[in-house]
């Protein structure tokens, strides 16, 4: 079972009712784990910093080399967190040792906040990197 908590009276009343269904099965012994946890990302942030994203990768170069929208994720990514005090994730070599391997931080597991804080980089990043955001977002 999943429950979307939204505002307080809401989730009162879902937390009210989770309470009466489970109360008389653990009176029997049965047991229950309940996780919680932040809300994710939404369909609409999800789109807009990935149109930023191609954006980048159609205008941008990073150290003289060009890279698509996938490999610019990474990179950006990689950078945000960095810049804004996030664990980063880590490097480690490929298992054959002839290359490095990202880690990390994925863009499927933001929050909520950490999509806008994102778009809002990105946003930034682009302005000061001379990258020229369509108002459309393809």
């Amino acid at each position: 079972m999943e429950i979307n908590l939204y505002n307080a009276q809401q989730a009162h009343t879902e937390l009210r009712n989770l309470w009466n269904r489970l109360k008389p099965l653990l009176m029997t012994g049965q047991q229950y784990k309940i996780t919680l946890k932040q809300m994710t990302r939404s369909l609409p942030q999800n789109a807009m910093f990935h149109s930023i994203i191609n954006q980048v990768a159609k205008q941008a170069q990073h150290m003289g080399a060009t890279y698509d929208s996938e490999d610019w994720k990474r990179i950006l990514i990689w950078q945000w967190a960095k810049d804004t005090n996030k664990e980063q994730g880590k490097l480690v070599p490929s298992l054959d040792g002839t290359g490095i391997v990202q880690l990390g931080l994925q863009s499927r597991n933001f929050t909520k906040d950490e999509a806008s804080e994102f778009t809002d980089w990105l946003l930034a990043w682009c302005s000061t990197n001379g990258v020229e955001i369509d108002e459309q977002l393809d």
